[in-house]
């Protein structure tokens, strides 16, 4: 998930066109703005898809505790339940059915939760690992969450202990977690660094996204051999529905990444922000594609501009991104300028999936997460600009064609600010922040 610019804040080969994305001529000409028909041919088609703008969440769950606690990730599965992932809980903590804590008091631990579309909670577990002489506290941490077509739970995960659960029996480390849709283990596979967020394909390839973390010189193996890592790299790496790594492919960029998406191609976008040698403070925001056999494709990176891309979203040609920023940056010859050095605005840019640059929109708190209907429609959500001590929630939908918004809503000295946000194909929203609280908003 895409944790730590909120925290500072609040952060290709031709192969055919249904076989893995686009011609080779967009690609060649990601830079050009241009738009198919006009504005009045798009106005004249979003009428048909727009969105009836909700006043009120349909349904709203408070997760309560009674120690520390964060929301890190929520996701729609096929069936339209609610899944949301909480971790770093530090005590007691309820999801609707009444408190639930860890046998030790001093274990920290991850949870998860499903609610029906009506927001009915259908089960909740908590995660948790036993000591062990080397871990003798033992903790659990889950990082990000994506769901498979089947309703299977894919998880980034840290353990320190020996987690148990289900089919998995694993020691402390870093972890590919994939759990059945009742939240029972079916495997996990053991990652070289973190994967800071995960996607899913169609077909149920599951991509996950990090940076190699370790000295210079240090190696790392997913499961086909080391790869020597001279630099704090990005990376993309594919496995199988089963867990099988299928391909690595490793940037040439130093990045801290934060934020995963895949297209029906099965191409991978991910985002980030970028430095020049090492990770060390804000750096620019940083965009790029990797197709579907694992070759670097386009990249875009946000010149004059500090800030990060924290949410991605990519549907039919055209992939989405936001973020937070300072400073000015130019995007389909439009410049977007921050109105504070201090103060970071929000971002939405819109790529077409060869790397055409659409249009962007700027608003005044910054965006954190972003999401595609299958109706033409754009969801963000962040804060409220200039809001005062507390950053409130601000969730708003955006024509995909041409960029006009069709609605947005604020939810002042009600909701903190938004941490991550799911999207059904029909357009059902939920959304999740760090309070904590699940919102299901209705189409």
């Amino acid at each position: 998930m895409r944790q730590s610019v909120k925290a500072l804040w609040g952060v290709l080969a031709w192969v055919g066109l249904v076989a893995c994305g686009v011609p080779v001529a967009e690609e060649e000409s990601a830079r050009a703005v241009t738009e198919e028909g006009s504005e009045a041919g798009a106005l004249s088609m979003e009428k048909s898809h727009r969105s009836p703008p909700p006043t009120e969440p349909e349904w709203v769950r408070t997760i309560s505790g009674t120690g520390e606690h964060e929301t890190f990730a929520v996701a729609h599965d096929p069936q339209g339940d609610v899944l949301v992932l909480v971790s770093d809980i530090g005590g007691p903590i309820d999801f609707g059915s009444g408190p639930m804590s860890a046998p030790s008091p001093d274990e920290r631990f991850a949870g998860l939760a499903k609610y029906s579309p009506s927001g009915e909670l259908l089960w909740a577990h908590l995660i948790l690992a036993e000591p062990t002489a080397e871990a003798p506290f033992a903790a659990t941490f889950g990082v990000t969450m994506a769901i498979d077509p089947k309703g299977n739970i894919v998880l980034s995960m840290a353990v320190f202990g020996r987690l148990v659960l289900g089919a998995i029996d694993v020691p402390s480390g870093e972890y590919l977690v994939k759990l059945d849709p009742d939240g029972d283990g079916i495997w996990a596979r053991r990652l070289p660094t973190r994967a800071t967020d995960v996607a899913i394909d169609g077909d149920g390839h599951i991509g996950i996204t990090g940076y190699l973390q370790g000295a210079p010189g240090a190696t790392f193996d997913f499961g086909n051999g080391p790869i020597t890592a001279a630099k704090q790299f990005a990376f993309v790496a594919r496995y199988s529905s089963r867990g099988k790594l299928d391909w690595v492919f490793v940037d040439d960029e130093v990045i801290f990444t934060e934020s995963l998406a895949t297209d029906e191609h099965g191409n991978f976008y991910f985002g980030g922000m970028r430095f020049p040698e090492i990770q060390s403070g804000i750096g620019t925001p940083y965009l790029r594609k990797v197709t579907c056999k694992g070759q670097g494709s386009w990249s875009r990176l946000l010149e004059g501009s500090m800030g990060s891309i924290v949410g991605i979203a990519a549907h039919h040609d055209r992939v989405v991104a936001v973020g937070p920023f300072t400073g000015s940056f130019l995007f389909a010859e439009r410049t977007l300028v921050s109105a504070s050095s201090e103060l970071p605005a929000g971002f939405l840019l819109n790529f077409s999936q060869g790397g055409r640059e659409r249009w962007a929109q700027q608003l005044d708190g910054p965006l954190f997460a972003v999401g595609l209907d299958h109706e033409g429609g754009v969801y963000v959500a962040g804060e409220i600009g200039a809001s005062g001590p507390d950053p409130w929630l601000l969730t708003a939908r955006y024509f995909k064609e041409s960029g006009n918004r069709d609605w947005v809503l604020s939810f002042r000295d009600r909701f903190l600010f938004a941490r991550d946000l799911s999207v059904t194909p029909r357009g059902d929203l939920a959304i999740t922040g760090p309070s904590i609280y699940v919102l299901q908003f209705k189409r």
